[in-house]
């Protein structure tokens, strides 16, 4: 949707202001930490997963236009609406989806303190009838399913997202960002290389025209009070956790090079069950940029599209690594959709029943 497009738009990194070396370094250490974990953690969590949603070719190619869209349209509201409003209504909405994916992430630590039954009672909940009334055709996905542990985990998280709606406090806004980006890194699949290679080319240029062509980028950036961003404050050495000079990062520039790295660890685990070449080089690529990024705009005093050193890092590394490994043919081949794996299952089953009647 275009509120997810929003959500997942990378933020420009904001320059520090001369004087403030120490208070930068600190904010960006803590910044560089909530980038590279919620990678590291959500691209293991997608080797767990049985069923990934893929995206197309089309919906990469057309993701920069609906992201840039959606960006102008957030930057003439706040422009001439009450920015206060608009975040009222987005913070609810946000509420809503942070307390869900707290929720997911507590799961696993929840349910070992569970009785058995719980995960056994499942309720399904559909809201496909309503949305059939404004043209929806597939009823999985306006359908869900959860137990008793969901609804547990979900009474545990809502305190934390009312202490969000009631105080903005940047610890609850991080909270939510780590949540949403372990998350997007687990459960998103571009499918293929070439997919991944659309998205992050367009998102290249998206990212350069927004920052270095207008002030859209920067002005969203900072009148978007919601968790789409991990915050740190550049005070915090002389103000704690009340310090109020943020530096942030946005959850785009996490979440999309994240997926990339995610789809590059299940191709490793194609090739050679406990490999993670192609995992390895393109993280380590996805640190180095990362660090260019932070670098660059610390020289240069100004706000950079963290995109533009990101993309290259983690597209160029894994085909370096697949031509010097002679598996260029490979990486493009591979395919984690669950059409793609049903068709090459059936096309195996076919020779093995012809030799078997033979």
């Amino acid at each position: 949707s275009m509120a997810d497009a929003s959500s997942a738009a990378p933020a420009p990194v904001p320059a520090p202001a001369a004087g403030d070396d120490l208070g930068f370094y600190v904010a960006y250490l803590a910044l560089f930490t909530m980038a590279i974990v919620p990678i590291y953690i959500g691209s293991y969590m997608s080797t767990k997963k049985t069923k990934h949603e893929a995206m197309t070719s089309k919906d990469a190619a057309m993701f920069p236009l609906y992201a840039s869209a959606t960006l102008f349209s957030l930057y003439l509201l706040f422009k001439y609406l009450s920015p206060e409003y608009i975040n009222l209504l987005l913070s609810f909405y946000f509420l809503v989806l942070g307390i869900i994916s707290i929720a997911q992430s507590a799961r696993p630590f929840v349910e070992g303190f569970l009785p058995a039954s719980f995960a056994q009672s499942p309720y399904h909940v559909s809201l496909f009838p309503i949305a059939s009334l404004f043209g929806a055709t597939n009823r999985d996905e306006w359908s869900n399913t959860f137990d008793k542990v969901d609804v547990v985990c979900a009474v545990l998280a809502s305190p934390l997202g009312f202490w969000y709606i009631a105080t903005k406090h940047w610890i609850a806004n991080n909270i939510f960002g780590i949540s949403f980006s372990i998350n997007g890194v687990a459960m998103l699949s571009l499918g293929k290389f070439y997919v991944a290679c659309l998205l992050l080319g367009g998102l290249f240029f998206y990212d350069i025209f927004w920052v270095f062509g207008t002030d859209v980028m920067v002005t969203v950036a900072k009148s978007f009070d919601a968790p789409i961003k991990v915050v740190f404050p550049k005070d915090f050495l002389e103000l704690g956790v009340a310090g109020s000079k943020h530096a942030m990062l946005g959850l785009g520039d996490i979440v999309i090079p994240g997926v990339v790295v995610a789809l590059l660890l299940r191709f490793d685990q194609t090739l050679k069950p406990g490999s993670s070449t192609y995992f390895k080089a393109t993280y380590i690529a996805y640190i180095a940029g990362l660090l260019t990024t932070i670098g660059v705009m610390h020289f240069f005093k100004a706000a950079q599209p963290a995109l533009l050193y990101l993309v290259p890092a983690c597209l160029l590394t894994p085909l370096a690594v697949s031509f010097v490994r002679g598996e260029t043919k490979e990486l493009f081949a591979y395919s984690d959709e669950p059409e793609a794996e049903a068709e090459k299952d059936a096309a195996a089953a076919v020779p093995a029943a012809e030799k078997k009647e033979n």
